[in-house]
């Protein structure tokens, strides 16, 4: 019998939860945090993991593991997957629905509206005449491009290396050609991991590379810039305006100054949140597929195999 935590964040129903159930009599689900569990499904604290002494494997929510794949986080042999392609659509819609919002100035005149001020700000962009770059070409990037083709959108993409262009990308980049990727676009989306390798990417040098009419939209993770950076790009109007979902250190600080810089729009690490249901659902489908082959002796779906020294 392998007992099975649930994380408590996630919104199954009670359907949902006997659709789990039902999956094999040799499971015994805990919808509670239980040290003694072989395996979870869901998102824990990551320095809590070493009190869990029997823990086989991890399914996470997320598809972003950095924490997990610190040194001394897991202890040996405990596998490791993640929720690729569950949250694909949904990251996509937020950023879709940020790119339209922002290019018609909308929250501006939000802002406008709270002030009870009747002001016009000025000219805004045509949606199919926009230039998109996205610096992550994974599944949640690939979604998108899609999206914003269909809109008729240009769209540059960059992926850390060279594959053979899919027909939904305009013109495709290396990592190491970053700086011309984003040179000449009117929208720059990052969905980026929070690996050591993307710390710090877009410095101070790297957004006056871009033009000052541009926008940034970040749905990766919050080590892309340093918070001094952000500051100073959205106080100097470097680049036009930024939508963030994510931050270095979250949730934001409530005396962040941050919080009213009219250029920037907060989100609080939700857009792949599971806030549509077919994201649950589709998280749902992932764990009980997985729970069958973890039962069957089978290869898992998302192993993650890195794990950082």
């Amino acid at each position: 019998m392998y007992k099975v935590q649930v994380a408590s964040h996630l919104k199954f129903t009670d359907e949902q939860k006997k659709e789990l159930e039902a999956v094999s009599d040799q499971l015994s689900f805990v919808y509670q945090k239980d040290t003694d569990a072989d395996i979870i499904l869901g998102n824990v604290k990551a320095d809590s993991l070493k009190e869990y002494k029997n823990l086989k494997w991890i399914q996470t929510a997320a598809v972003g593991i950095d924490n997990y794949i610190k040194k001394g986080v897991l202890n040996e042999g405990v596998i490791l997957t993640n929720a690729v392609n569950v949250h694909s659509s949904e990251v996509a819609e937020h950023t879709l629905a940020m790119i339209l919002n922002m290019v018609k100035k909308l929250y501006l005149y939000r802002d406008d509206q709270h002030k009870h001020l009747w002001s016009d700000e000025g000219m805004v962009k045509q949606y199919d005449e926009l230039k998109v770059c996205i610096v992550g070409l994974g599944d949640i990037g690939n979604t998108l491009a899609k999206m914003l083709k269909a809109l008729g959108m240009y769209v540059i993409g960059v992926k850390r290396t060279m594959i053979l262009k899919p027909n939904h990308i305009d013109e495709l980049y290396t990592s190491e050609e970053l700086d011309k990727a984003i040179s000449d676009v009117d929208v720059v989306v990052t969905v980026l991991p929070g690996n050591k390798e993307n710390e710090n990417l877009f410095s101070l040098e790297t957004f006056k590379k871009m033009r000052p009419d541009a926008i940034m939209i970040n749905v990766g993770r919050g080590n892309l810039y340093s918070e001094e950076t952000l500051k100073e790009v959205l106080d100097n109007k470097i680049i036009a305006a930024i939508s963030s979902d994510v931050y270095l250190k979250e949730p934001l600080d409530p005396s962040s100054d941050l919080w009213d810089k009219r250029n920037l729009i907060v989100t609080p690490h939700v857009a792949g949140g599971y806030h549509l249901y077919s994201a649950i659902e589709s998280f749902l489908d992932l764990c009980k597929d997985n729970l069958n082959r973890y039962l069957n002796g089978e290869k898992l779906k998302n192993i993650v195999t890195i794990r950082e020294e």
